[in-house]
Protein backbone atom coordinates (compact mmCIF):
# COMPACT_ATOMS: atom_id res chain seq x y z
CA UNK A 1 0.00 0.00 0.00
CA UNK A 2 1.25 3.80 -0.61
CA UNK A 3 1.75 5.98 1.97
CA UNK A 4 -1.27 7.90 2.95
CA UNK A 5 -2.66 10.98 1.61
CA UNK A 6 -2.03 14.03 3.70
CA UNK A 7 -3.37 17.83 2.87
CA UNK A 8 -1.30 20.99 3.85
CA UNK A 9 -3.50 23.62 5.73
CA UNK A 10 -4.15 26.18 3.09
CA UNK A 11 -5.00 22.83 0.75
CA UNK A 12 -7.63 21.60 3.58
CA UNK A 13 -8.92 25.09 3.45
CA UNK A 14 -9.32 25.89 -0.19
CA UNK A 15 -11.05 21.84 -0.05
CA UNK A 16 -13.48 22.72 2.36
CA UNK A 17 -14.11 26.71 1.90
CA UNK A 18 -12.95 26.78 5.61
CA UNK A 19 -10.57 29.31 6.22
CA UNK A 20 -6.78 28.73 7.26
CA UNK A 21 -7.65 31.00 10.50
CA UNK A 22 -10.71 28.38 11.33
CA UNK A 23 -8.27 25.68 10.85
CA UNK A 24 -5.60 27.07 12.81
CA UNK A 25 -8.26 28.23 15.55
CA UNK A 26 -9.55 24.61 16.03
CA UNK A 27 -6.05 22.97 15.91
CA UNK A 28 -5.60 25.80 19.11
CA UNK A 29 -8.38 24.80 20.74
CA UNK A 30 -8.08 21.01 20.28
CA UNK A 31 -11.28 20.44 18.30
CA UNK A 32 -8.99 19.27 15.09
CA UNK A 33 -5.28 18.77 16.08
CA UNK A 34 -3.43 17.37 12.51
CA UNK A 35 -2.05 14.22 13.52
CA UNK A 36 1.48 14.98 11.45
CA UNK A 37 3.51 17.86 11.13
CA UNK A 38 6.38 18.15 8.14
CA UNK A 39 10.14 18.43 8.43
CA UNK A 40 9.60 21.97 8.62
CA UNK A 41 6.93 21.76 11.49
CA UNK A 42 3.72 22.94 8.97
CA UNK A 43 0.40 20.82 9.47
CA UNK A 44 -0.22 17.91 7.70
CA UNK A 45 -4.10 16.61 8.08
CA UNK A 46 -4.64 12.36 7.66
CA UNK A 47 -8.03 11.46 6.16
CA UNK A 48 -8.95 10.57 10.30
CA UNK A 49 -8.01 14.34 10.58
CA UNK A 50 -10.75 15.23 7.57
CA UNK A 51 -12.96 12.97 8.99
CA UNK A 52 -13.22 14.46 11.94
CA UNK A 53 -13.06 17.77 10.48
CA UNK A 54 -16.30 16.47 8.55
CA UNK A 55 -17.87 15.81 12.03
CA UNK A 56 -16.86 18.99 13.54
CA UNK A 57 -18.45 21.25 10.23
CA UNK A 58 -21.90 19.35 10.79
CA UNK A 59 -22.50 19.56 13.79
CA UNK A 60 -21.93 23.50 13.84
CA UNK A 61 -24.47 23.43 10.88
CA UNK A 62 -26.91 21.59 13.27
CA UNK A 63 -26.22 24.47 15.80
CA UNK A 64 -24.29 22.83 18.30
CA UNK A 65 -21.43 25.60 19.84
CA UNK A 66 -18.02 25.00 19.75
CA UNK A 67 -17.85 25.01 23.32
CA UNK A 68 -20.18 21.59 23.11
CA UNK A 69 -19.05 19.88 19.89
CA UNK A 70 -16.25 18.27 21.30
CA UNK A 71 -17.99 16.87 24.29
CA UNK A 72 -20.14 15.25 21.52
CA UNK A 73 -17.27 13.84 19.99
CA UNK A 74 -15.62 12.66 22.53
CA UNK A 75 -19.41 10.95 23.00
CA UNK A 76 -18.94 8.67 20.23
CA UNK A 77 -20.69 8.59 16.73
CA UNK A 78 -23.61 8.09 18.01
CA UNK A 79 -24.46 11.77 19.10
CA UNK A 80 -23.39 12.94 15.59
CA UNK A 81 -25.29 10.43 13.83
CA UNK A 82 -28.73 11.32 16.16
CA UNK A 83 -27.89 14.99 15.44
CA UNK A 84 -28.05 14.27 11.86
CA UNK A 85 -30.85 11.97 11.87
CA UNK A 86 -33.02 14.46 13.60
CA UNK A 87 -31.75 16.99 11.05
CA UNK A 88 -32.49 14.46 8.03
CA UNK A 89 -35.57 14.11 9.53
CA UNK A 90 -36.85 18.14 9.35
CA UNK A 91 -35.34 18.01 5.85
CA UNK A 92 -38.21 15.40 5.16
CA UNK A 93 -40.88 16.89 6.49
CA UNK A 94 -40.42 19.79 5.25
CA UNK A 95 -39.97 18.67 1.33
CA UNK A 96 -43.21 16.94 1.86
CA UNK A 97 -44.91 19.85 3.12
CA UNK A 98 -43.43 21.63 -0.25
CA UNK A 99 -44.51 18.59 -2.61
CA UNK A 100 -48.27 19.53 -1.12
CA UNK A 101 -47.73 23.10 -1.75
CA UNK A 102 -46.39 22.34 -5.00
CA UNK A 103 -49.68 20.47 -5.90
CA UNK A 104 -52.01 23.12 -4.51
CA UNK A 105 -49.97 25.68 -6.73
CA UNK A 106 -50.80 23.88 -9.44
CA UNK A 107 -54.10 22.75 -8.79
CA UNK A 108 -55.16 26.65 -8.19
CA UNK A 109 -53.40 27.60 -11.57
CA UNK A 110 -55.63 24.99 -13.54
CA UNK A 111 -58.59 26.52 -11.44
CA UNK A 112 -58.03 30.09 -12.87
CA UNK A 113 -57.37 28.23 -16.06
CA UNK A 114 -60.28 26.31 -16.09
CA UNK A 115 -63.00 28.66 -14.62
CA UNK A 116 -60.82 31.83 -14.71
CA UNK A 117 -61.06 31.81 -10.86
CA UNK A 118 -60.29 29.03 -8.09
CA UNK A 119 -62.83 28.42 -4.88
CA UNK A 120 -62.85 29.78 -1.61
CA UNK A 121 -61.66 26.50 -0.63
CA UNK A 122 -58.98 26.05 -2.80
CA UNK A 123 -57.26 29.46 -1.59
CA UNK A 124 -57.79 27.94 1.97
CA UNK A 125 -56.22 25.05 1.55
CA UNK A 126 -53.34 26.88 -1.11
CA UNK A 127 -52.74 29.65 1.79
CA UNK A 128 -52.67 26.63 4.65
CA UNK A 129 -50.24 24.22 2.48
CA UNK A 130 -48.03 27.53 1.97
CA UNK A 131 -47.88 28.01 5.68
CA UNK A 132 -46.99 24.38 6.29
CA UNK A 133 -44.92 24.33 3.96
CA UNK A 134 -42.42 27.49 5.84
CA UNK A 135 -39.29 26.47 7.43
CA UNK A 136 -40.99 26.42 10.68
CA UNK A 137 -42.66 24.09 12.39
CA UNK A 138 -46.63 24.26 13.30
CA UNK A 139 -45.22 23.87 16.91
CA UNK A 140 -42.13 26.34 16.12
CA UNK A 141 -44.44 28.86 15.00
CA UNK A 142 -46.94 28.62 18.36
CA UNK A 143 -43.76 29.18 20.30
CA UNK A 144 -42.44 32.21 18.35
CA UNK A 145 -45.28 33.44 18.93
CA UNK A 146 -45.71 32.72 22.87
CA UNK A 147 -41.99 34.04 23.28
CA UNK A 148 -43.31 37.43 21.48
CA UNK A 149 -46.32 37.66 23.77
CA UNK A 150 -44.06 37.57 26.67
CA UNK A 151 -42.05 40.54 25.08
CA UNK A 152 -44.77 42.20 24.54
CA UNK A 153 -44.64 45.12 21.85
CA UNK A 154 -42.30 46.69 23.53
CA UNK A 155 -39.50 43.86 23.69
CA UNK A 156 -40.17 42.90 20.10
CA UNK A 157 -39.50 46.39 18.96
CA UNK A 158 -36.15 46.20 20.93
CA UNK A 159 -34.99 43.09 20.00
CA UNK A 160 -35.72 44.42 16.28
CA UNK A 161 -33.82 47.77 17.21
CA UNK A 162 -31.15 46.26 18.25
CA UNK A 163 -30.58 43.60 15.60
CA UNK A 164 -30.22 46.51 13.47
CA UNK A 165 -27.72 48.11 15.26
CA UNK A 166 -25.72 44.57 15.16
CA UNK A 167 -26.23 44.65 11.39
CA UNK A 168 -24.89 48.20 11.37
CA UNK A 169 -21.78 47.27 13.62
CA UNK A 170 -21.37 43.84 11.06
CA UNK A 171 -21.52 46.18 8.11
CA UNK A 172 -18.80 48.62 9.77
CA UNK A 173 -16.19 45.58 10.31
CA UNK A 174 -16.81 44.44 6.76
CA UNK A 175 -16.04 47.48 4.96
CA UNK A 176 -12.67 48.12 7.68
CA UNK A 177 -11.88 44.88 6.51
CA UNK A 178 -11.71 43.07 9.23
CA UNK A 179 -11.38 39.52 8.59
CA UNK A 180 -14.22 37.35 11.13
CA UNK A 181 -12.03 35.80 13.58
CA UNK A 182 -10.81 39.91 14.59
CA UNK A 183 -12.29 39.84 18.52
CA UNK A 184 -13.89 43.08 17.55
CA UNK A 185 -16.12 40.90 14.77
CA UNK A 186 -16.26 37.92 17.20
CA UNK A 187 -17.89 39.82 20.12
CA UNK A 188 -20.20 41.27 17.43
CA UNK A 189 -20.71 37.34 16.86
CA UNK A 190 -21.46 36.93 20.86
CA UNK A 191 -24.29 40.10 20.80
CA UNK A 192 -25.53 38.41 17.61
CA UNK A 193 -26.44 34.89 19.50
CA UNK A 194 -26.91 36.37 22.58
CA UNK A 195 -29.74 38.45 20.98
CA UNK A 196 -31.20 35.38 18.95
CA UNK A 197 -31.30 33.31 22.09
CA UNK A 198 -33.75 36.13 23.99
CA UNK A 199 -35.74 35.91 19.92
CA UNK A 200 -36.17 32.21 19.92
CA UNK A 201 -36.15 31.96 24.14
CA UNK A 202 -33.08 29.23 23.76
CA UNK A 203 -34.52 27.13 21.49
CA UNK A 204 -32.02 25.83 19.13
CA UNK A 205 -34.93 23.72 16.88
CA UNK A 206 -36.18 27.31 16.19
CA UNK A 207 -32.80 29.26 15.65
CA UNK A 208 -31.78 26.81 12.69
CA UNK A 209 -34.91 26.93 11.12
CA UNK A 210 -34.31 31.13 11.22
CA UNK A 211 -31.06 30.88 9.86
CA UNK A 212 -32.64 28.05 6.92
CA UNK A 213 -35.36 30.45 6.08
CA UNK A 214 -32.21 33.15 5.58
CA UNK A 215 -30.20 30.59 3.30
CA UNK A 216 -33.27 29.25 1.59
CA UNK A 217 -35.21 32.44 0.73
CA UNK A 218 -32.75 34.85 0.76
CA UNK A 219 -31.28 37.44 3.63
CA UNK A 220 -32.90 40.51 1.94
CA UNK A 221 -36.73 38.67 1.42
CA UNK A 222 -36.26 36.97 4.99
CA UNK A 223 -35.20 39.80 7.22
CA UNK A 224 -37.11 41.93 5.20
CA UNK A 225 -34.36 44.12 4.53
CA UNK A 226 -32.52 44.36 7.61
CA UNK A 227 -29.97 41.80 6.44
CA UNK A 228 -28.12 41.83 3.18
CA UNK A 229 -26.53 39.20 1.50
CA UNK A 230 -22.87 40.38 2.12
CA UNK A 231 -23.46 40.77 6.01
CA UNK A 232 -25.25 37.48 6.31
CA UNK A 233 -22.17 35.63 4.25
CA UNK A 234 -19.74 37.37 6.26
CA UNK A 235 -21.64 36.83 9.95
CA UNK A 236 -21.58 32.82 8.51
CA UNK A 237 -17.77 33.57 8.19
CA UNK A 238 -17.42 34.72 11.92
CA UNK A 239 -19.93 32.01 13.25
CA UNK A 240 -17.88 29.10 11.40
CA UNK A 241 -14.37 30.16 13.46
CA UNK A 242 -16.47 30.41 16.56
CA UNK A 243 -16.69 32.63 19.19
CA UNK A 244 -15.33 31.73 22.40
CA UNK A 245 -17.97 31.44 25.24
Amino acid sequence: MGEERTWRVGELAAATGLTVRALHHFDEIGLVRPADRSPAGHRRYTGADVRRLYRVVALRQLGVPLAEIGEALDGGVDDVEHAARAQLTQVDDHLVRLRDLRHRLRALLSARAEAGEPTIDQLLETMEAMMAASYFTPDQLARLRERHREAGDGGFARWQARWAELVAEVRSHLDEGRDPADPAVQETAREWAALMDRMTGGDRGILSAMYASIDGKGPEAATRGVVTADVWEYMKRAFAVGYRA
